[in-house]
């Protein structure tokens, strides 16, 4: 189990989550690797995951995206090879982003796992997103700019962007269980100074364009019935062409209307909590039966997040006095429990692991709802 020492969330959120980049010296003590650099390569040989080589030799860059069938040929110079989603494949590494729970499921992205050869980087560049990396074995030594007014963005390959050479503000070796963490539009880059690994912990922040896409596609996809424009008490006018200031007004609270709706928040909950479409996968070929669900329940059971699986519901919904079904939504597939069990459900989708003794108060369709997680793949029983 991985677990942040040593370090203040309530201050870092304070100070530094999308202010400042940070460096939290052996915040991770005594790291030891989920994974190397063979079952790296292992996963970047699969068709379904994404992964690439960036490599610099003689002063020119070369991207090649997998599967790989082969490596030597694509290794040469100062190489890294990247392969995103692997908390998705691998347990241990998606146990190692539970340790940055503190920030919601639904804003956590993916892992993205590189082992880099001395010399090598993918050069200066900007992200628009939060991330935390974290050093596995070897070092390397990172370089991040102050955040600048404006940016020059260059492609010295056509699928890698860079940003011009900066004034560093942080200039840092990492070693192993040292985090870097580093806030959307601020310049860095990385060296490896030997053989290394790096994990780095991405962050989603949709912007109005893509939530509004969501809103469209729920819109023409489910057939809403919505409101019309109405324009009641008309005044004349001697200016046809123009558009009054008051229509405008009654155009955007329309469109407001709409967007501030209940059933907004649920189009957009489900939206977030996609992840992954490797977890589409994660069906069990033979399906758990609900009488064995309670046999093992009645002597007590541990069950898990299965890897990659990051459940996301509105928490308005944790009111005691409400008796609506308790909604929540994993991978883009809603589910619901009664209310009168939300507390025990709110539990399992909290914690990556929960204990489960079988009680008298769990109703049929809550132990059915149990029994359809996990024969869907998203939640695993420990040990079975």
């Amino acid at each position: 189990m991985y677990q942040l020492s040593a370090f203040s969330i309530t201050s870092f959120l304070s100070e530094n989550w999308q202010r400042q980049p940070c460096v939290l010296m052996n915040v991770l003590p005594d790291f030891d690797d989920p994974l190397d650099e063979h079952d790296l390569a292992g996963l970047a040989q699969e068709e379904d995951i994404d992964s690439r080589i960036i490599s610099h030799l003689n002063d020119a860059w070369t991207v090649t995206e997998g599967p790989f069938t082969e490596f030597e040929d694509l290794c040469q110079g100062a190489w890294t090879l990247m392969v995103q989603g692997v908390d998705a494949h691998i347990e241990e590494a998606a146990l190692l982003m539970n340790a940055f729970n503190f920030i919601p499921h639904w804003r956590m992205d993916d892992l993205l796992v590189s082992f880099s050869q001395p010399g090598a980087g993918v050069g200066a560049h900007i992200d628009q997103y939060d991330v935390f990396i974290v050093q596995g074995k070897g070092q390397r030594r990172w370089q991040v700019g102050a955040k600048p007014k404006h940016s020059s963005r260059f492609y010295p390959h056509p699928k890698l962007q860079q940003t011009d050479e900066f004034e560093p503000i942080i200039d840092v070796v990492l070693n192993s269980g040292d985090v870097l963490y580093i806030p959307p539009g601020f310049p860095h880059k990385g060296e490896s100074l030997s053989e290394c690994l790096n994990y780095s912990i991405g962050f989603r922040a949709p912007d109005q364009s893509e939530l509004f896409q969501v809103i469209a596609d729920d819109l023409l996809e489910n057939d809403k019935v919505t409101q019309r424009f109405s324009d009641t008490n008309r005044e004349t006018t001697e200016e046809p062409a123009a558009l009054p200031a008051r229509d405008m007004m009654l155009l955007k609270e329309l469109l407001q209307q709409y967007v501030t709706s209940p059933q907004i928040d649920q189009v957009l909950t489900e939206y977030l909590s996609k992840q992954n479409e490797t977890l589409d996968n994660y069906e069990l070929d033979t399906p758990i039966l609900r009488d064995e669900i309670l046999e093992l329940m009645t002597r007590g059971i541990t069950i898990q997040h299965a890897c990659g699986v990051r459940p996301v519901y509105l928490d308005r919904q944790t009111d005691h006095k409400s008796e609506a079904p308790f909604i929540f939504f994993i991978n883009g597939q809603q589910f619901a429990s009664t209310a009168a069990e939300k507390a025990l459900t709110s539990r399992i989708l909290n914690h990556s692991q929960t204990l489960l003794q079988y009680s008298t108060e769990m109703s049929d369709a809550w132990i059915d709802m149990l029994c359809e997680l996990i024969n869907r793949g998203y939640i695993e029983i420990v040990g079975e």
